[in-house]
């Protein structure tokens, strides 16, 4: 169980990685080609590929907007969870001290 924790986390890290990058690289697309103009937009790579950096964009700001929802809930959560003092409820015969030498 202890091997799939590391390896999760691996994963989780990779992935951080490769979204971060993602955006990165898009950014720096859109600006350096921010003067393009053609005539034929049907057709034109610069064109299509400009787009597809503004969907990469905006997609993945939206899910970061439900990803930081998700983990503001899970934490508040946590915190209301980790506030409550659990005690033991249980009753045994030695703990009530009952004899049992009938």
């Amino acid at each position: 169980m202890r091997g799939t924790t590391g390896f999760n986390r691996i994963l989780a890290s990779i992935a951080i990685i490769a979204t971060v990058l993602v955006v990165l690289v898009s950014g720096v697309l859109l600006a350096e080609n921010a003067g393009h103009h053609c005539d034929c937009q049907e057709h034109c790579p610069v064109c299509s590929l400009i787009l597809q950096c503004e969907q990469n964009i905006k997609t993945i700001g939206s899910g970061l907007i439900a990803v930081a929802t998700v983990i503001f809930v899970a934490h508040a959560m946590t915190e209301l969870v980790t506030a409550f003092e659990y005690q033991s409820v249980q009753t045994t015969l030695v703990s009530q001290k009952v004899r049992l030498d009938s």
